[in-house]
């Protein structure tokens, strides 16, 4: 068990070390238009701010949609089928430009949402004009995410992480030419034509691969009724899963707004810098997918369950440096957002309960991860959807507006939902573990 314990870490780190800085990549794009903006204007921070909320919503719910790529891909690959394993992404790249028509024809709803939402009215315009230009660009980032699942479920992962931190080098440099002059809408232009570019990249280094006959993909059969099936099924429940805590989040956006632009330039700060940590626990989550996703593949369920507890493991000795930090140097990483005396108060205090937060939220997206890598559709969406809307929804109105914590008080409801997630996910994949043992054994006799 030791040596296997082993093997499965050093083949975890190995996936996860590229798909963690792919993953924090896409978040990294977003802390520099934030921080960019937040040096410019206090009051451009808050526009990109409140247009987050809902781009954020329909970027993550459509990401999790195309989450079937990744699992069948490795399942297909762990099983030897590699001839199927082009099939998948030749429909997932069609199915997800589907899905990014769908967010900007949402994205142009204009200011009246962020009005019916209580928001003043300068405050609703600035938002609505970022919100469309954001959406412009999810059907690039998108593309990009559909080769770069691929490439992720053959166990190749770096193209995607290049090909990433060469977007981020594009989105710096149109920041610096366009927010001058544009402000929060040119940070939105730079950041969409940057994921164009990446959507490009990622097709084409899929389409040129050196052994791309090996995986049938540039010819081929397209259809595969049962992979398809299984590939959009994953991808829905993903989508509903990600979507509700998306959603969730969202929520708190608005809220944060109720207290003013400082508390919402400074939500702003404290979201994108939890969700900078986020990526590290999503890229671990998603290298144990593979990993669970492949013994399954082989029928080894043994292996699976090692390969998720695993994960888990090796993301909560990750973050525990980055704990330590955060509690004694709180107010230091929000300076790298704002000089803004007010909004840097505000936003130290939530670097301190993002400390509190991180083991619990990066334990429950592994887990979550690796139900999915197990082929759970549905369960992981319920789970998370009762911790984030039944319980964090309610305690981020109460701490924050009954109880007069502000802020602050929406992540110590985010903490709390962690908490139950973390701990719901983990026991259903325990239970799981245990059902699928019984199964062997008593096929055995």
């Amino acid at each position: 068990m030791r040596s296997s314990v082993l093997s499965h870490v050093r083949e975890l780190l190995r996936l996860a070390v590229p798909t963690v800085v792919t993953r924090s990549g896409a978040l990294v794009m977003l802390m520099v238009d934030i921080a960019m903006l937040g040096h410019a204007s206090s009051r451009e921070l808050a526009f990109y701010s409140l247009a987050m909320g809902p781009v954020s919503t329909l970027l993550l719910t459509s990401l999790g949609l195309l989450m079937g790529t990744l699992v069948v891909t490795s399942q297909l690959h762990g099983a030897g089928r590699d001839a199927r394993c082009g099939g998948v992404w030749r429909r997932s790249l069609p199915y997800a430009m589907a899905i990014g028509a769908v967010v900007v024809a949402v994205s142009a709803a204009g200011p009246g949402m962020y009005r019916l939402l209580g928001q003043e009215e300068a405050l609703a315009q600035g938002a609505a004009d970022v919100t469309f230009v954001l959406g412009v660009g999810i059907p690039g980032y998108l593309g990009y995410l559909a080769s770069g699942y691929f490439l992720e479920g053959l166990k190749r992962p770096w193209p995607g992480t290049w090909i990433m931190l060469a977007g981020n080098l594009a989105n710096a440099a149109l920041n610096a030419a366009w927010i001058p002059e544009h402000g929060a809408v040119g940070a939105a232009w730079a950041t969409g034509a940057a994921r164009w570019l990446m959507c490009l990249a990622a097709a084409a280094w899929v389409w040129f691969l050196r052994d791309g006959d090996r995986f049938s993909v540039r010819r081929g059969p397209w259809r595969d009724t049962e992979a398809w099936r299984l590939q959009r099924r994953l991808g829905y429940a993903a989508g509903a899963s990600i979507g509700v805590e998306a959603f969730a989040f969202s929520s708190l956006n608005v809220m944060s707004g109720w207290f003013g632009a400082d508390s919402l330039a400074a939500y702003a700060i404290g979201i994108n810098l939890l969700g900078m940590v986020f990526m590290l626990a999503l890229g671990v989550g998603s290298a144990a997918s593979v990993r669970v996703g492949h013994a399954v593949g082989r029928g080894d369920w043994r292996d699976a369950e090692v390969a998720g507890w695993t994960g888990l493991g090796v993301n909560t000795l990750l973050v525990l440096p980055l704990v330590a930090a955060f509690v004694l140097a709180p107010q230091a990483f929000a300076a790298v957002y704002t000089g803004d005396p007010a909004v840097l108060a505000l936003a130290g205090l939530l670097v301190a309960w993002i400390a509190v937060i991180l083991p619990f939220d990066g334990a429950q997206a592994v887990m979550a991860n690796a139900l999915r890598g197990r082929g759970e559709t549905w369960a992981p969406m319920v789970l998370q959807g009762c911790a984030y809307l039944l319980v964090m929804m309610p305690c981020a109105w109460g701490f924050s507006a009954r109880m007069g914590m502000g802020v602050g008080g929406l992540f110590a409801a985010v903490a709390v939902a962690s908490v139950i997630s973390a701990t719901l996910l983990s026991a259903r994949f325990r239970w799981l573990a245990r059902r699928d043992y019984a199964r062997t054994e008593g096929a055995g006799t």
